[in-house]
């Protein structure tokens, strides 16, 4: 179904992006933590829980990106907006 070079790539986002990949994507697709950890080894699973758990990583994944622009937006906007402090500690 999915090229193994895919699967390889989005389980190593998932690893790098997330704490605990296979319990998040477990919660997510509704599959249970062995069959997760089978895909994210590249053991053969069913195609239907394949697509599922893809489809997990995906949403994850888009999410946290999502999340991210989002801060990097407020980040933009709060450095911006606040003026910094005088660096010299001088009372004339």
């Amino acid at each position: 179904m999915y090229q193994p070079d895919e699967i390889k790539a989005i389980t190593k986002k998932m690893h790098k992006y997330f704490d605990n990949p296979i319990a998040l994507v477990a919660k997510e697709s509704g599959k249970s933590r062995p069959t997760v950890s089978k895909f994210f080894n590249r053991k053969e699973i069913r195609p239907s829980s394949e697509e599922l758990i893809y489809e997990a990583c995906l949403t994850l994944l888009e999410s946290k990106h999502e999340k991210t622009l989002r801060n990097s937006k407020k980040g933009k906007v709060l450095t911006e907006n606040i003026p910094l402090p005088s660096q010299t500690s001088m009372k004339l």
